[in-house]
């Protein structure tokens, strides 16, 4: 049955998130014309207009991310805690299969932007090397010493990247989910109390973030000028990727467990 649930739910969702990813991708080669053009404008007024051009690039990346999340945020406060919920939950399905298919085809749409996103940046990225006068020997030479600085190579920063990649559009996309389902315990006002929620999570992963880089040993290493910056800094990075990784996956089951078994025990539908 979750197999016709993820049917139907990547059937009914499918239109705003592709559009919205077509929109990045869209905005990364506008912005890349635009940046490339930059150099050989001499006129201030086009000069302006370039510039105003790629302030409204990076806002348009900025939206089109916060519509998806409050798209795929809403849809599931709208299909469980509404009135639509009460033929949500007549289905001859388990609440388990109703909030998976929500968590698989919301996290679906979330590494799609996530990927959508950065193929735009990294289109525009093209736009600013070839708008400057950097030979290809120079860029793979700051790309190498980037590389060296972060630990590229080192299975522990690749290690973590991976977990941070796979576990925080899950861990963001369950922490919505838990706000909603929180907010719709309250009696009147479920949105704001779904604000009120996400803000104290908010508020909750920014301490984890610095327990995370006291922990790893960051701050030591910014605060000892003896220190061989370059030969610690990739191990320090990937230790400090792991624990918010590791961490942001036990949050997201936590988030998980709670939201169904709050939804089974206790809803407050419209």
């Amino acid at each position: 049955m979750l197999s016709k649930l993820l049917k139907h739910e990547f059937t009914a969702t499918w239109k705003v998130p592709v559009a919205l990813d077509a929109l990045l991708i869209v905005l990364g080669i506008m912005a890349y014309f635009v940046i490339t053009g930059i150099p050989m404008v001499e006129s201030t007024g086009v000069y302006i207009l370039l510039f105003a051009l790629v302030g409204i690039y990076y806002i348009g990346i900025i939206a089109a991310n916060i519509i998806m999340q409050v798209y795929i945020v809403m849809r599931y406060h709208k299909n469980l805690y509404t009135e639509e919920g009460y033929l949500t939950f007549t289905l001859p399905v388990t609440t388990n299969s109703i909030i998976n298919a929500k968590v698989i085809v919301g996290y679906v749409w979330e590494i799609l932007s996530l990927i959508c996103t950065l193929g735009s940046l990294f289109i525009a990225a093209s736009g600013v090397l070839n708008s400057v006068d950097v030979s290809s020997a120079e860029l793979q030479e700051f790309a190498n010493e980037l590389m060296s600085i972060f630990g590229v190579n080192d299975p522990r920063f690749i290690t973590a990247m991976i977990l941070t990649v796979v576990i925080s559009p899950l861990s963001s996309l369950l922490a919505l989910y838990f706000s909603v389902t929180v907010g719709q315990l309250w009696q009147k006002h479920k949105i704001l109390g779904a604000v009120f929620c996400y803000i104290g999570l908010y508020i909750l992963n920014q301490i984890i973030g610095q327990v995370s880089l006291f922990s790893s040993g960051f701050y030591g290493l910014m605060g000892d000028a003896a220190t061989e910056f370059d030969s610690i800094f990739s191990t320090i990075y990937a230790s400090m990727l792991t624990t918010t990784a590791i961490v942001q996956g036990i949050l997201a089951v936590v988030y998980y467990v709670a939201c169904i078994m709050i939804t089974k025990k206790k809803i407050n539908l419209d």
